[in-house]
């Protein structure tokens, strides 16, 4: 199990009613294999919560976010599936449902280089569009 160093280039893509916005940021992460799972770890600042740590759990079947601190929140990612997970903030909890269009790892020499995932987000049953998600991991 080595803990390796990587440089994490997340971009996401939100659309609402039909403008896409777009935000990249870079951060430095951890990756390390465990089983059958890579798991990918950096820090975030969040505008108006501080800091927050954010691990992605990347398998052949899903993906799954967890973020703890300021916020927290498990938002798991299957291709063709619903799932549901909650948000808690500082204001208050939300109810979430991820429907994932799309998702795709790519690995070279067996370490994960990309990632990415396309979605519909639903929070407290109120639709919150379109949100795609482009991770690059580099040494």
């Amino acid at each position: 199990m080595v803990m390796q160093d990587v440089q994490i280039k997340l971009t996401a893509r939100h659309r609402v009613e039909g403008e896409w916005d777009e935000t990249t940021h870079s951060y430095e992460g951890k990756c390390v294999q465990k089983a059958t799972a890579w798991y990918v770890t950096y820090k975030e600042q969040m505008e108006g919560v501080g800091e927050v740590s954010t691990t992605l759990k990347l398998t052949n079947q899903a993906i799954t976010l967890i973020r703890q601190g300021g916020v927290s929140t498990r938002q798991q990612f299957e291709k063709g599936m619903s799932t549901q997970s909650s948000y808690q903030s500082p204001y208050g909890p939300f109810a979430m449902e991820t429907y994932t269009n799309k998702l795709r790892i790519r690995y070279e020499e067996e370490n994960p280089v990309a990632v990415e995932i396309a979605y519909q987000l639903w929070m407290n049953e109120q639709y919150a569009g379109e949100h795609e998600l482009s991770i690059e991991l580099g040494k």
